[in-house]
Formats: C-alpha cells, sequence, structure tokens
C-alpha cells in the first residue's frame, strides 16, 4: 500500500471519529441496527485474519451524503484511489460531482456539460468518466462530445473538447476506459447508428480510431485489461457479447458470446484474470482470457454498473434481490473464491463505485419522480425528494 494511502486512510479514521460524536457531521450515521443479509454468514479463516486491518467484514449501509440541489440523472461513478476523490456523473444536473472519500463529504461539482437533451437522454451528458493518472478526468457528453477536465487547477475546467461525429446520428458518447501504454480513451457511442467505439489519444485530445457494430443494439461497459493489453466492452446484440479489442490495430479479436439477445450492461476485471459481468439479466463471474463462465451468481441479479474493490477483494453489484425477495440490493461477492457473500437491501441507488483507501461502497440515488412517496435509503435519513449518496461500509 503506498505510504499516501496509509496516511489518507489513519487520517480518514480519525475523522471519521471525530464525526460521529458530531452533530455537524456531513456523513449522517446509521441510527438503525446496521442492514445485513437476511441470513448469517460465516467468517471464513482469510477473512478472520483481515478483519483486524477492518476490511472484510459483514458489509451495511454506514450512512448517506446529501448533495446540494438534489440528483438527477446519475450515470457512472469513478474512484481517484491516489488523490482520495470519488467522482460521479450526473445528467440531470449537467454535472459531475466530487466527493472527499476519506471523511465521505461533498467537495463540490464541475459544470458545463450538455445535461439531459433528447430522448431518454439520448444527446444528453455527462454520463461515462474516469481519471487518467496526470489527473485529468474524462467524461463522455452530450451531443457526441467528450470533454477533458484538468484536475490540477482549483476549480477543475474544462480544458479539451473533442467531437466523435454528427450531433443528431451519434448522440451521447457514454462510458469510457483507458489504456495507459497507448495512451488511448476509448469511448462507447451507446445510440449512434451504428453504434461505435472511438479511439481518442490522451496526448493530443484528437480522434485516432473508430470500430463500428452494425450488429450492435447498443454499448456497454468497457474495461482495460493489463495483462491481456486488451479493452474488453460489452455489447448488446442478436446474440450479446462481449467484443475483445486490440488497442494499437484498433481491431476486434474475439467475441465471447452470450446466451441472450441485448440485456447485457456492466463489466469489471478482478484478480487472476476473472471478471464479473452482467449479462442476461444475471451477474457471473467469467474467465477474462476466454470466455467461460465460471461461476453463475444466483443470488442477486445483474446491474447497471459493477465494481471490483482491490482494497477488500470484493466484486459489488446493485440489482434485485434474488434470496428473500428484499428488492433493490448491493451484492457482495467474494473475489478470492467466486462466491457470493451477502446482499444489502438498498432501495434507490443505480450505479456504484469503490474507494480502497476505507472500502467504502458509495451507490447513486437519484431524487424519485414523486418526493411524496419516496422509499429510498435517502428518506431514512432525511433526505426526502433529493436523491443522495449511500455510503456503505466493513466498519
Amino acid at each position: 500500500m503506498k505510504p499516501k494511502l496509509m496516511i489518507g486512510l489513519s487520517i480518514g479514521l480519525v475523522f471519521f471519529l471525530t464525526l460521529v460524536m458530531s452533530a455537524r457531521q456531513t456523513l449522517r450515521p446509521i441510527e438503525l441496527h446496521p442492514i445485513t443479509s437476511p441470513r448469517d454468514f460465516p467468517v471464513t479463516v482469510e477473512d478472520q485474519a483481515a478483519n483486524p486491518v477492518a476490511g472484510t467484514g459483514p458489509v451495511h449501509i454506514l450512512g448517506v451524503i446529501p448533495i446540494p440541489g438534489g440528483l438527477a440523472g446519475v450515470d457512472i461513478g469513478w474512484p481517484d484511489q491516489d488523490r482520495g476523490r470519488v467522482y460521479f456523473a450526473s445528467m440531470g444536473k449537467a454535472s459531475v460531482f466530487i466527493l472527499d472519500a476519506i471523511n465521505d463529504t461533498f467537495v463540490g461539482q464541475i459544470t458545463g456539460f450538455v445535461g439531459a437533451t433528447g430522448v431518454d437522454g439520448g444527446r444528453g451528458g455527462p454520463n461515462g468518466i474516469l481519471v487518467t493518472p496526470d489527473n485529468i478526468l474524462w467524461a463522455g457528453d452530450g451531443n457526441s462530445l467528450v470533454r477533458a477536465v484538468d484536475l490540477n487547477v482549483n476549480p477543475p475546467t474544462i480544458t479539451h473538447t473533442v467531437s466523435l461525429g454528427n450531433v443528431v446520428a451519434d448522440g451521447r458518447a457514454d462510458e469510457l476506459a483507458y489504456d495507459p501504454f497507448e495512451r488511448e480513451v476509448l469511448v462507447g457511442s451507446d445510440v449512434a447508428h451504428p453504434p461505435k467505439l472511438t479511439f481518442i489519444s490522451a496526448d493530443t485530445f484528437s480522434v485516432i480510431g473508430k470500430i463500428d457494430f452494425p450488429d450492435a443494439t447498443g454499448m456497454e461497459q468497457p474495461i482495460w485489461d493489463t495483462q491481456l493489453h486488451r479493452f474488453l466492452v460489452n455489447v448488446p446484440s442478436t446474440p450479446s457479447y462481449i467484443a475483445v479489442i486490440d488497442p494499437r490495430k484498433m481491431q476486434v479479436t474475439k467475441k465471447y458470446r452470450y446466451a441472450c439477445n441485448a440485456g447485457v450492461n456492466g463489466l469489471t476485471l478482478g484478480p487472476n484474470q476473472r471478471m464479473l459481468v452482467s449479462g442476461c439479466g444475471n451477474a457471473f463471474v467469467m474467465n477474462a482470457i476466454n470466455g467461460h463462465i465460471i461461476t453463475p451468481i444466483l443470488q442477486v441479479a445483474g446491474g447497471d454498473e459493477v465494481w471490483y474493490n482491490i482494497g477488500d477483494n470484493r466484486y459489488y453489484v446493485i440489482g434485485a434481490d434474488r434470496t428473500a425477495g428484499l428488492g433493490t440490493s448491493l451484492g457482495v461477492i467474494d473475489a478470492a473464491t467466486n462466491t457470493w457473500i451477502q446482499n444489502v437491501p438498498a432501495v434507490g441507488p443505480r450505479t456504484l463505485t469503490a474507494f480502497a483507501g476505507n472500502n467504502h461502497i458509495y451507490g447513486f440515488a437519484n431524487a424519485p419522480a414523486n418526493p411524496a412517496a419516496d422509499t429510498t435509503v435517502c428518506a431514512r435519513f432525511g433526505l426526502v425528494g433529493t436523491g443522495c449518496v449511500v455510503v456503505f461500509s466493513h466498519n
């Protein structure tokens, strides 16, 4: 673990203990009993050894973070592990919001994005986001634009705008992945005709290539696999598949086919070339080398965004609970054994990310259409009709 991450974690624990004792805290601690799975889950020997470091016990809802002005059209989240920040996109607010991941507080927002426009937001943004090691935030925006935001200045500023094509025909720029060797940003255009992937140079901020997918009905979550030196992208089609892409040739080299049409979303890479995949409405662990399904996860459905957290060696997915009909839940999966651990009931969040420094998991919940009938986790903490960021923790 990097020294500054250790320092950040120590500081974060001190701040957390202080905030719990203070009535002025931004993160509202849960006042009810911690929410856990409806059944007891045994702690493994590996967990017992790791528990003194606080990271692999049962997960529960720690609290919520209010966002000024509320949330709407929330999409992808991204953690900056080195700098202790979490970013997430909100089309409804035409902004990228910034959280302090050490202290679980709202920091600010980056404006200047297109916002909600087009049918079902098909031309709106921001959507997918990521942060490169040089502290540049890349965001897929509306009107077929990609924005590069310099996070090294205060306030963070959009410094470059890259056009991917026709505003109407290509729609929004959606989810992204980054190749740190070629320094390429891969961007999906899910409502383009046909859907496509575009390669952008992170050095020149210019388009250097693209791949059209005439057989696709959309374009979903991409990831970068350093060991394979390939991008992998979930592609809704008939049948749907994962496209394996050579970043140098800018070509599809393999397809891992699903046994369904469309219905694919999240994708995340864990240890030992294992991926948690959301496909055909289900979640399962897949071999990234050959596309073979290793383990179906039967206790929770697949979700829009899935995440692997290296800090606790867990996969996370937000989907329908399939153990006791408890509604939408955060599914927790052990990446060491590829087995489900628990579901944490959590109505509201749709997408998520995690910060490895303290193993906090962040779920992003929009304000409900009818504030008077707010059944989200946010409402439990007094944030009725606004949406919020739900914080999950092992502690």
